[in-house]
């Protein structure tokens, strides 16, 4: 049978507010082949509330099913979240089918940060990370305390053995530092992520602190889950890529029994599995679905790099509104948007910042995430950071961690740097800033403050009097008016002088899933578990809200490493893991 009602809480949502901005309209900056997944989203039926959005509504069960499949465990979504659950499942010796709309294995083009602890590259590296109880407190914090604490604990446990398993098998090289120079010719290595610390940084000082400890797969992380798919491959799974799966199917008593997918021609396959792992990325490039649960975030504009078969964005959404209709419910938020600004040639050190009104309006003192957020209030949401002639000397006071320019190199030191400079990263990606960089990167140069403001197009007279308070401030070491530590209190007062232009930030992705327990399995209304439905990765509630955090650079990655590895073991039947659970 084909459950059809939607869930009542499920169209709560976010309440009133999310059910005024979806009847609102709001525009967005998605791409164009980005609207609600036109394959899977019809309009609503006779009956259906007219502010109910569309996404809402289940399709009709198709009528004519080309194929039909037998398997144990479905995965559906083949990212970094759904092939641990492949490989996973696969490995108890039961029969798995994982599907992907994409043409190909294509997980991640652009990243490769993965904030695991204690795996054993990071071991024979020397890298020690913080205490657990400090790690997971500050996440809660940095997230208003909304997120699933067990879920948190459980990454911190097991994401270094779970990325260990995941690579098992690769062929790659370890650089012992950041920038160090590889010496093999291997295509493929794995790099500490700013490490060794910055000399002198210490996490409990910091308003916002960063945690060392996080590697990167490089050249980005495919060819680590191309080992993955390929030990999933050689335990038994079978793949299907430019599939896009459509709806669930449930039986009698609401169980998950499989699911209905098709190819790029509308040729229907249907898949009887005795349970499903969604794990189909999240609903950033679904407009209608972004504009009801996160109508806040439309103003940033929107990177993805993968799209389907089709040349549509990929990440639309399809497991949470397939989870729904199914009988399961949208954690009750507030999503949290990943909405990184990286700043400038500078990165986002903790310069004075001016908005387009000439006036100071934050202390800078704080990560990439929470910039985006000031500077969505700011007139024309954009910003000027500012520094003189003497920031060689004052980067390395700078925080650590990422999006930060903190280490002074000649173009001379940084062209030994082969391994860097082959790699194509902007030297900022990596904490590095040049006399090169700096004089090329900055959209203003001026030799006095009355010059900088008019290259800016400030008003002259506000500026130079937000200058001199700042600069008094800085002078006395104690910021009154917005409480910057006073070793980054830095007076802009030695010529010449240099302006940054902050943008609008980009947009990654938006964190927030279906309700679910600690097992994985989505929840109906009635807090009860959907028996063969399972989730992980930007699937899955619990682990992100209102805010995320860089307090640990590629957490993100990492749990949804950990999880789908939890979800398909779950999901095979063979250890039903818990996230209680402690190493």
């Amino acid at each position: 049978m084909q459950k059809q009602n939607l869930s009542r809480r499920a169209f709560i949502g976010l309440g009133a507010v999310a059910a005024a901005a979806a009847s609102a309209g709001m525009a967005g900056c998605a791409p164009a082949t980005a609207t609600s997944s036109a394959d899977d989203a019809p309009s609503a039926v006779q009956g259906e509330s007219a502010s109910a959005p569309s996404f809402m509504t289940p399709p009709k069960a198709p009528a004519d099913v080309k194929e039909e499949k037998e398997c144990d465990v479905l995965v559906i979504g083949l990212g970094i979240s759904g092939l641990a659950a492949l490989k996973a499942a696969a490995e108890t010796g039961v029969r798995v089918i994982g599907v992907d709309k994409q043409s190909e294995l294509c997980v991640i083009a652009d990243a490769g940060d993965f904030g695991v602890v204690g795996s054993r590259i990071q071991k024979e590296l020397g890298i020690e990370w913080a205490p657990k109880s400090e790690i997971v407190n500050q996440l809660m914090k940095d997230m208003c305390y909304r997120p699933n604490p067990d879920f948190l604990g459980y990454w911190y446990d097991h994401s270094g053995e779970d990325f260990d398993w995941y690579i098992d098998g690769a062929d790659y090289e370890v650089l012992p530092t950041t920038w160090a120079n590889k010496q093999t010719d291997k295509t493929n290595y794995i790099r500490p992520k700013c490490f060794p610390p910055l000399e002198g940084y210490d996490y409990k000082k910091e308003y916002y602190p960063y945690f060392h400890g996080s590697i990167t797969t490089n050249p980005n992380a495919n060819w680590a889950s191309q080992t993955a798919y390929d030990a999933a491959i050689a335990a038994g799974a079978e793949t299907m890529f430019s599939t896009w799966a459509e709806q669930l199917i449930t039986n009698d008593a609401g169980a998950v029994v499989g699911a209905y997918v098709h190819d790029a021609d509308g040729a229907y396959t249907k898949i009887n599995a005795k349970a499903v792992c969604l794990c189909t990325g999240d609903i950033g490039g679904n407009q209608e679905m972004r504009d009801y649960y996160v109508p806040w975030a439309d103003e940033f504009s929107c990177v993805y790099y993968n799209n389907d078969a089709k040349g549509v964005v990929a990440n639309t959404g399809d497991g949470h509104r397939m989870g729904m209709w199914a009988g399961a419910h949208m954690e009750l938020g507030p999503l949290a948007p990943m909405t990184h600004h990286m700043g400038g040639a500078m990165g986002i050190n903790s310069y004075l910042q001016l908005n387009m009104e000439g006036k100071r309006f934050m202390n800078e003192d704080i990560p990439g995430q929470n910039i985006a957020d000031q500077m969505s209030r700011q007139p024309q949401k954009q910003s000027w950071q500012i520094f003189d002639s003497k920031w060689p000397e004052q980067i390395a006071l700078m925080p650590d961690g990422h999006g930060y320019a903190n280490h002074y190199l000649t173009d001379e030191e940084v062209a030994e740097l082969t391994t860097v400079v082959e790699s194509g990263w902007s030297l900022k990606l990596l904490g590095i800033a040049t006399p090169s960089s700096i004089e090329e990167g900055a959209t203003v140069k001026a030799d006095t403050i009355e010059e900088l403001a008019q290259a800016m197009e400030l008003p002259e007279d506000v500026v130079k009097a937000e200058i001199e308070r700042y600069n008094e401030q800085c002078h006395n070491g104690l910021d009154e008016d917005y409480g910057k530590i006073p070793t980054r209190l830095f007076p802009v007062e030695n010529p010449p002088y240099y302006a940054i232009r902050f943008d609008l930030a980009g947009m990654l992705v938006v964190m927030g899933g279906l309700e679910c327990n600690s097992r994985l399995q989505p929840l109906n209304d009635e807090g009860n578990p959907i028996e063969g439905l399972f989730v992980a990765g930007n699937c899955m509630g619990g682990r992100f809200l209102v805010e995320y955090p860089v307090t640990v650079a590629g957490i993100s990655l990492a749990m949804a490493l950990s999880f789908g590895r939890m979800a398909g073991t779950n999901a095979a039947g063979r250890e039903m893991i818990d996230a209680k659970s402690r190493a």
